[in-house]
């Protein structure tokens, strides 16, 4: 089957614009294919609508290059270093999802001038279509964040840092969906953590990308689940549990679902459990939340007091909020 007319239309306006299939590998049209169903769902891709979604796309990501005044409400210092402290965090997913999906790097206008990955895998093959989808889905959404988050921050938005994608280990089919569900969790509980610091479209804004993390961390355990591919925090060489982490399988009796994750045996969710007023992270329910100093130690690998780099980002990450 070939790529719809409309997909063809508006190839160089999406991110690493789609090509024509007879430029292309077998292993490339899967992908494309996959790319070309993430958008269509969104309404990117179809007639008119699909000019007019790649069109905003566009603009959306050209704006990036200067910077242009922010249309959220980055008013103070301080919110604009949560910001930028998110926009490292989105950097680091969407180069991933990129590489993984497309083979290729973010496109230029989502770097902000930043430094190319090192240990960046090539274009996976995922099981099958349906996983293949959700990855290019949920690449689509980590570089909206990223450009958004730019957008809105504006002239202070800092540039992508260098990133090492192989901190963990280089990045295979045999560990992919670890890592892609270590960095989903650690961004939802950032953004839970970080809510405290935002306010008005500010923090309008993150609670809308902290629930899309929220539907891709989910997608990511279920698959983990079904899969039987254990949390990077039980496997050798993988960052250690910090007591947030929670292992993928589900209890399946009332006593250990009560206990949640604060057991050995864990639970479904990284949801609080035991209820504890007056003590974070212990609300029934409530999402576990992250400062950014445990962000910076599990994506540094090392928990140590003022750590500046490491891991993941081996120069460290860009902005004011930059040590565990």
């Amino acid at each position: 089957m070939a790529v719809p007319p409309a997909a063809e239309k508006t190839a160089a306006s999406l991110p690493n614009g789609l090509r024509k299939e007879a430029e292309l590998t077998p292993k490339q049209i899967a992908t494309q294919r996959a790319l070309t169903r993430a958008y269509s769902r969104r309404g990117f891709l179809g007639g008119v609508a699909a000019t007019a979604g790649a069109a905003a796309i566009t603009a959306a990501a050209a704006g990036c290059t200067g910077n242009p005044a922010p249309y959220v409400d980055a008013a103070t210092q301080a919110q604009a270093d949560v910001l930028n402290f998110a926009l490292n965090l989105e950097y680091l997913e969407a180069t991933l999802y990129a590489y993984i999906v497309t083979g290729k790097d973010l496109d230029s206008t989502l770097t902000g001038g930043g430094p190319a990955p090192t240990g960046a895998p090539g274009m996976l093959t995922f099981p099958n279509a349906q996983i293949a989808d959700l990855f290019a889905e949920i690449y689509f959404d980590e570089a909206s964040h990223v450009s958004a988050l730019r957008t809105a921050i504006g002239q202070l938005a800092v540039p992508r840092p260098q990133i090492n994608l192989a901190a963990l280990g280089a990045i295979t089919t045999a560990n992919y969906l670890q890592i892609a569900r270590l960095l989903e969790d650690v961004g939802v509980t950032a953004y839970a953590g970080a809510a405290a610091g935002l306010d008005g479209t500010n923090l309008t804004a993150a609670a809308q990308i902290l629930a899309v993390e929220g539907f891709h961390t989910g997608a990511l355990r279920l698959i983990a689940i079904q899969t039987g591919t254990p949390y990077p925090s039980s496997t050798p060489g993988y960052v250690p549990a910090d007591g947030f982490d929670v292992k993928p399988a589900d209890p399946g009796t009332v006593t250990l679902a009560l206990a949640g994750p604060t057991t050995a045996n864990g639970g479904f969710f990284a949801t609080a459990a035991d209820g504890t007023p007056g003590q974070s992270n212990t609300f029934p329910g409530f999402a576990f939340q992250r400062t950014s100093s445990q962000v910076l130690a599990i994506l540094y690998n090392n928990s140590a007091t003022g750590t500046a780099k490491g891991g993941f980002f081996p120069n460290g990450v860009n902005g004011n909020i930059t040590t565990v």
